[in-house]
């Protein structure tokens, strides 16, 4: 599944799916941007985001969600690898493209 934005700039799901892995890494100090790259083994189309945020939660039935930003991500000296992603979706809303991931 993949959306654009609508007239009145509702949310909108960019991209849907499962996945295996989600390598989150900040693209630099300036641009103030996740880097977020989507593996997939099932059809080896592995996919490339520039997000706001990255939300994750262990399960569907908690919507409570960690939240990754570029100021935190920037503190980490390796990129985040969290694996045994189940879904996930790009969505964007004012101006913000946030990354949400389920296991």
């Amino acid at each position: 599944m993949k959306l654009d934005q609508g007239p009145s700039g509702e949310l909108t799901v960019l991209d849907s799916g499962y996945t295996d892995q989600v390598l989150l890494d900040c693209v630099s100090e300036e641009y103030l941007r996740i880097k977020a790259i989507i593996y997939n083994s099932l059809n080896d189309m592995n996919k490339l985001f520039l997000v706001d945020r990255a939300l994750y939660t262990n399960s569907p039935e908690r919507p409570l969600f960690m939240e990754w930003t570029p100021q935190n991500m920037s503190a980490m000296k390796k990129p985040l690898v969290i694996s045994e992603v189940k879904l996930y979706s790009v969505e964007r809303t004012w101006g913000l493209s946030t990354l949400r991931m389920m296991k």
